[in-house]
């Protein structure tokens, strides 16, 4: 057992990086968070950032926990990092970047992709997965760059994400967590590990097994804090560093507390679903299941990338007065809004929003776009408002559905985390629309709790993952359905099922990204 007190889990969100120390009762003594920029957009519909910044943010918000509150480096047993996931960022043999990091929101594709050979394509053409293999071939930041960037291509020694990068900085080895390992890569994620040479996906994304870095799998020890790192953020030489996983690795974690009856739902800047269980099953053919934190399950996870982003985005706006209101009472703008909103009716009056303003994979699919139906001169920036929410809860409900399908067990409960799950009016409506019990946990910084509980596993206080996330975990409200929820069904069976599927041609006729 370590003597020491605290559990450090950094989170580097698309927002923040935020500081936060844990005890091992899972309560967050403090915390402290710092702005930073997510990326740049030297080209419509890119994303990127200097990795070096990336890690200059992660010291100086440890920096800002020593300097803001009573905590000592040698009191923390262990540090984790859980961050955005896909932030693929390329090194030349020395681990130095030779671009900036291609963050998630980017939106660039390749034309020119590696061919697969006739075994493969006729393999994929039979089962008529063909358009999926080759949207995973194009959507692939490394084949972006090996077309457009070949100079860069050649340098490369070693490709990781982000999270990968930061962990070298702090520890000098070039390691990751394997539950960290979710994008365009060539992850074998049944096996949780890097995919055997003989694996189509050496084919599918112009890479070698050579090129890829080190995995431990989390509550393992990645390395430790070295002098160097040390120097600059402050921790004690030595000091334990955990591998944790990605963010939504970390939060699925945290919320469901390892039970598999719970469905866990993300209201952040991007909106989710999943589920945990132990074999592996994919929701949809060819999407898989992504790494849990507790060794040998799986999270299955459907993802509404533009998630309460757009709320954000719409208040940014069109909701000035809002933010000046905001302003005058000393709330948040986000407040302010659920007070209103929470006047206007289920169903909002007749107003629908499909928030589909960033595409998908399968559904929505990469043909998809953001609709706004049923305008009135009776609605007002409040029924959108509302509008918006209850479309980003119908699309979780439809993924719910599906997930249902390949859960073991009955879902009976909704586990709700991120920023949306701060307002009692978002999670009363989101139990009426599930039509299920709705929890919060007794901290919202939930991603940074899933890092915390890898940090204990490792430093002894519980034998595994799994006691740990059990151990550390409170709930915090629940809500119950009530009587808008049988509004709100007869809205979702008459009306939000299918929706989609009528605009779904439209769609693919003026997409301008479409593949089809």
């Amino acid at each position: 057992m370590n003597n020491n007190n605290y559990l450090l889990a950094i989170d580097y969100g698309t927002q923040s990086v935020r500081a936060l120390v844990f005890d091992h009762h899972g309560q967050l003594v403090t915390k402290v968070s710092h702005q930073v920029t997510c990326y740049h957009a030297p080209h419509l519909g890119w994303a990127e950032q200097e990795p070096d910044y990336c890690w200059q943010q992660v010291c100086y918000a440890i920096q800002l926990l020593w300097q803001q509150s009573n905590i000592l480096p040698d009191q923390i047993s262990g540090v984790a990092l859980t961050m955005q996931r896909n932030c693929v960022v390329h090194l030349d043999a020395e681990f130095r970047p030779l671009r900036p990091a291609i963050m998630w929101p980017d939106n660039r594709r390749a034309n020119e992709v590696p061919k697969l050979s006739p075994w493969w394509r006729a393999s994929f053409a039979l089962v008529g997965m063909s358009k999926r293999i080759h949207y995973f071939q194009r959507e692939s930041e490394i084949n972006w760059v090996v077309e457009n960037q070949p100079e860069i291509a050649v340098k490369t020694a070693k490709i990781c994400f982000l999270s990968g990068y930061l962990n070298y900085k702090l520890t000098g080895q070039l390691v990751d967590s394997s539950a960290s390992q979710v994008g365009y890569i060539p992850f074998d994620y049944k096996n949780i590990a890097w995919a055997k040479p003989s694996d189509w996906r050496w084919q599918a994304i112009a890479t070698t097994p050579q090129q890829m870095i080190a995995l431990v799998t989390p509550g393992e020890l990645l390395g430790s804090i070295t002098e160097q790192s040390a120097a600059t953020t402050g921790l004690k030489i030595s000091t334990p560093v955990v591998s944790a996983g990605a963010d939504k690795a970390c939060e699925t974690l945290s919320v469901s507390a390892a039970a598999k009856n719970v469905a866990c739902i993300s209201l952040g800047t991007t909106a989710t679903i999943a589920i945990t269980q132990s074999k592996y099953r994919e929701a949809y053919r060819y999407l898989p299941p992504y790494p849990s934190l507790i060794k040998g399950q799986y999270i299955n996870e459907i993802q509404l990338q533009r998630g309460f982003w757009l709320l954000t985005h719409f208040i940014e706006q069109f909701g000035l007065s809002d933010q000046q209101q905001a302003t005058k009472l000393g709330i948040s703008v986000e407040d302010l809004v659920c007070r209103h909103i929470d006047d206007i009716q289920a169903g909002s009056d007749g107003l629908f929003v499909q928030p589909f303003w960033s595409p998908g994979v399968i559904y929505p699919g990469p043909e998809a776009r953001g609709t706004i139906l049923g305008f009135t001169p009776n609605h007002s920036r409040h029924h959108l408002y509302r509008a918006l929410i209850e479309g980003i809860l119908y699309s979780l409900k439809e993924g719910l559905e599906r997930l249902i399908k390949i859960s073991p067990q009955p879902i009976t409960l909704i586990r709700i985390s991120g920023g949306g799950s701060q307002s009692d009016v978002v999670m009363q409506m989101a139990s009426d629309i599930f039509n299920l019990p709705c929890e919060t946990l007794h901290t919202y910084e939930t991603s940074g709790l899933g890092a915390a509980i890898t940090i204990a596993k490792c430093s002894g206080y519980y034998d595994t993952v799994a006691d740990a996330a059990q151990g550390m975990t409170k709930l915090g409200k629940r809500f119950e359905p009530q009587a808008d929820a049988m509004i709100y069904q007869r809205i979702y069976q008459q009306h939000s099922r299918k929706i989609y599927r009528y605009l779904k041609p439209f769609y693919q006729k003026h997409s301008m990204n479409s593949l089809y």
